[in-house]
């Protein structure tokens, strides 16, 4: 049987769904998918457990329906799980043991992925990746591949990356409440690099940024390995905020007035003033400079370029990246926030499209599903020889 998967993300704006196909060759197309706005959400967090299970049974019929438009039945049983937030945590991890002969062998290369995979986390916390970065040979450090070398002893630097296991349990009880089993959960910016980077990106040294409603995650790659990843506290979100006090609007109009019209580039889109979207008869005539709107955005913005800059010099890595920043996540494609970065980092930036997966290119806004997309690729390359899910006549379980 084909091997299908799922991934869902409940996310401070928006849930979303997709289901992906492994097509012959290898390669995986994305079948179905659908998004729609979070309830009981915030800051990446579940705080409402009854709304958030209603935005998965939502997201549930909305791929049922979208499947019943061309053709489809599949019933999903279970899907895994993109999670966010600056609850993820990111540390590094070194495994160590002696070499059983003269030379390194396979056997000594699986005693130490097994004590970096025995080395304990909170109990508080659950283990999302285990990335490995570099083997070291006695004193020899910097090994990709140490097998045949001699040597006395083996180390492996990894980085574990783990999160509130209290906040995976919370998801967990809401997409059980709609009949979805959660599978392994994943990083979302570790997802959305696998499923945009290159070889050349990861070798070059390439800055990817996930950027969602309620937190910015990251995923720094030099030397065709992970360098660094964390989340920062600061998303789309707090930008529709700062639009929504510093006019008087509410969220739903501010919003609207960020995706449509504001630039943090300042008078990138021209001059003159705006109209409020949504105003009521009343006040259908009141309008705000977009001058001053685009110097609010720019505000922000701004904050997230130095907040950015300051990640990497904690990490050592704002002179070691020769590539460009990758911008992914519902805010990829917010007007002049390319070209901020860019001047504010020194470094080309531009917006991460799925080219690794297929069946994304012809929507207009694929940087969305970036993280999406790469849990479904993760699914596939480690679940190949097994299926869970059904391809069925009937219908979703309600």
């Amino acid at each position: 049987m084909t091997n299908i998967y799922a991934a869902l993300e409940i996310g401070t704006s928006h849930t979303t769904l997709a289901i992906g196909e492994a097509e012959t060759g290898g390669r995986l197309k994305v079948t179905c998918h659908a998004r729609i706005p979070s309830t009981g959400v915030r800051k990446s967090q579940i705080l409402d457990l009854s709304q958030a299970t209603v935005s998965v049974r939502s997201v549930l019929k909305e791929i049922e329906r979208n499947q019943q438009e061309h053709g489809l039945s599949i019933t999903i049983g279970n899907a895994f799980l993109v999670v966010s937030g600056q609850h993820v945590q990111v540390e590094p991890c070194q495994g160590s043991v002696q070499v059983v002969g003269a030379k390194v062998t396979g056997e000594d290369l699986e005693n130490v992925a097994r004590a970096v995979r025995s080395m304990p986390i909170g109990r508080d916390r659950e283990l999302l990746d285990i990335v490995e970065r570099a083997y070291s040979l006695d004193e020899l450090g910097g090994i990709q591949s140490p097998k045949g070398m001699t040597g006395r002893v083996l180390k492996l630097d990894t980085l574990q990356i783990h999160a509130d296991a209290n906040r995976i349990n919370d998801a967990r009880t809401a997409a059980g409440e709609a009949h979805l089993e959660l599978r392994d959960p994943l990083f979302a910016a570790t997802c959305a690099a696998d499923a945009t980077l290159t070889d050349a990106d990861r070798r070059n040294g390439t800055l990817v940024l996930d950027l969602g409603g309620g937190s910015t995650g990251y995923a720094v790659y030099s030397d065709s390995y992970l360098a660094a990843a964390g989340v920062l506290g600061v998303g789309g979100d707090h930008i529709t905020n700062d639009i929504s006090h510093a006019f008087q609007t509410t969220n739903a109009q501010a919003e609207e007035l960020k995706v449509t019209e504001a630039s943090a580039a300042i008078g990138r889109n021209g001059t003159g003033r705006v109209r409020i979207p949504g105003s009521t008869p009343l006040l259908e005539k009141r309008t705000i400079s977009r001058h001053a709107l685009d110097t609010v955005v720019n505000a922000r913005c701004r904050e997230i370029a130095e907040m950015i800059r300051e990640a990497l010099e904690y990490h050592g890595l704002d002179h070691r990246l020769h590539g460009d920043i990758v911008l992914t996540g519902g805010g990829a494609e917010m007007s002049g926030f390319a070209e901020l970065l860019s001047r504010e980092l020194g470094m080309t930036t531009r917006v991460g499209v799925p080219s690794n997966v297929d069946g994304l290119d012809r929507l207009g806004n694929a940087s969305s599903f970036a993280a999406i997309a790469g849990a479904l690729m993760y699914a596939h390359r480690n679940y190949e020889e097994k299926s869970f899910f059904q391809s069925l006549l009937g219908v979703f379980k309600k």
